[in-house]
């Protein structure tokens, strides 16, 4: 449950705050994808299976692969009188959320923009962050490294 804990007490928070912070366009993360959704921009997060190994003999060392799921999803917005457009708005909530991971965990991302999407009034981006959480040095200093 390491991987999960990091996420729930750790990953998520710091990430929800940063974008919604960060953002102009007030995105709403959450870990739910909604069946139906009023409030736009919306940002689905989702911690995908762990998967561990250990790393010695003592079984002390253990390393733990994980992934994050990120949808980011908006429609056309009026700000100050101005449309601002759909890709507009998931284009910049994806970088702030691509920036976000790299500057605080060096992990490996892969952007879609323009993904594919049965609703054409709402655009769509997909990020997946992967990475591996490593245990050497203790429980209380885990490493999050690229997978």
């Amino acid at each position: 449950m390491i991987v999960e804990d990091t996420f729930e007490n750790t990953i998520y928070p710091k990430l929800k705050e940063h974008v919604e912070k960060q953002s102009i366009y007030n995105p709403l993360l959450t870990k739910k994808m909604p069946q139906e959704s009023k409030v736009f921009p919306i940002v689905p997060v989702k911690l995908l299976p762990v998967e561990n190994k250990y790393n010695n003999l003592s079984y002390g060392e253990e390393t733990y692969t994980f992934g994050i799921d990120i949808g980011v999803y908006s429609t056309d917005k009026t700000i100050d009188g101005k449309k601002v457009s759909k890709r507009t708005i998931c284009n910049e909530i994806t970088s702030v959320i691509v920036d976000y991971f790299k500057t605080n965990y060096h992990v490996t991302i892969k952007t879609e923009l323009d993904a594919l999407n049965t609703d054409s009034n709402v655009h769509r981006n997909t990020i997946r962050v992967t990475g591996k959480l490593d245990t050497k040095y203790g429980l209380d200093k885990l490493v999050i490294y690229p997978n």
